[in-house]
């Protein structure tokens, strides 16, 4: 372990910094009485940190986490994969620890670090370990100066997460919704566009560059996401050290019925319209015009950047805060059985569904 990787030391004396964002229809007085109620988090002093509008998650989560470094609480995020990054990457400026309470759609993050899914028993977990000094170091991704903990893209995903955002907000927020926006979605009509690809296949390899035609190029840091469709690179993102790189070719309407067939069944990895491939670092950009700026999505979240896109590894791990001997709630047993049931909803796709 090389000195960047060691844990900071965990002196926790100072409040719990709970970040919680602004969600259309959430009824955050309920979250409060649910949370508060936890026997556990009644012998600690809590600063709630809640955004007046939706774009303040990242100012908030900054001011979050720069008042835990001073006063030696713990900044902690309440909410889906957005909310995460925002306090993910706060944290990771501040160099300080990290808390998850999942309150999301499909919670990749936290599922794929065997968090509790019910808010109590997540609260309980995370003071728990919080107590014990229990951290795990996190491998996170930028893309230009934007960190991610999940996935960044660019083409068609931008505009899927777009389309589930309004019908979120015209149906409510969950994963029928959610799968049902980005079929949708999916079958109407999608440009595509060609992208000059280097990449580097590990640290130190020279870069390689190569020309992709594609409607969407998906970047994963998920071993869980990754896994569940059925991509090879599950493995090699789980060892650590690496990105996912997944690429949509352009199809036809029952070409595309196909493709989101194979990535509900597990069997995304044998489809003839994707390339996938595991890397350390890539940079993208438009191989015949190049647009001032492009939309990225990561985590969930949308912003225009200039081209190229560089995607990289972060040197410094985040650390976050939870039990040490969780396991991932749906990862296999010995046997090979699921330890919990699939949820009550397709998976996302990578680069098709957003999640």
């Amino acid at each position: 372990m090389t000195p960047l990787e060691h844990p900071p030391p965990i002196r926790f004396h100072g409040p719990i910094h709970l970040v919680v964002p602004k969600r259309p229809g959430a009824d955050l007085d309920l979250l409060r009485a649910k949370l508060e109620g936890v026997p556990a988090l009644q012998t600690h002093d809590v600063v709630w940190h809640v955004p007046d509008r939706r774009g303040d998650i990242v100012p908030l989560a900054e001011a979050a986490a720069q008042a835990a470094h001073a006063d030696g609480g713990l900044v902690v995020a309440a909410g889906g994969d957005g909310t995460i990054n925002a306090v993910a990457a706060a944290a990771l400026r501040a160099g300080v620890p990290v808390g998850v309470v999942p309150l999301g759609t499909f919670n990749y993050f936290s599922r794929e670090h065997g968090l509790a899914l019910d808010p109590e028993t997540a609260v309980q977990d995370l003071l728990q370990a919080l107590h014990a000094g229990d951290v795990r170091p996190v491998q996170v991704g930028f893309v230009n100066r934007r960190m991610f903990v999940v996935n960044a893209s660019v083409g068609l995903y931008p505009k899927l997460l777009a389309d589930r955002e309004m019908a979120s907000r015209r149906f409510g927020r969950s994963r029928w919704v959610a799968v049902a926006s980005a079929v949708w979605s999916l079958f109407r009509p999608a440009s595509s566009r060609r992208w000059r690809v280097v990449m580097k296949t590990h640290q130190g390899a020279e870069a390689r560059q190569e020309e992709h035609l594609v409607t969407t190029l998906f970047v994963g840091n998920n071993p869980l996401q990754l896994d569940r469709m059925g991509l090879p690179q599950a493995q090699m993102v789980a060892d650590g050290g690496l990105l996912a790189v997944v690429m949509l070719k352009p199809q036809g309407r029952w070409a595309i019925a196909r493709t989101v067939w194979n990535a509900a069944t597990g069997q995304l990895g044998k489809d003839n319209a994707v390339v996938s491939m595991a890397c350390s670092e890539l940079s993208v950009a438009p191989a015949s015009w190049r647009p001032p700026q492009v939309k990225v999505a990561f985590d969930g979240e949308r912003e225009w950047m200039s081209p190229p896109l560089h995607f990289r590894l972060s040197a410094r791990p985040l650390w976050l805060v939870a039990p040490g001997n969780q396991v991932r709630a749906d990862a296999p047993d010995a046997h090979g059985v699921m330890a919990t049931p699939p949820q009550d909803a397709p998976a996302p796709v990578p680069g098709l569904l957003p999640a």
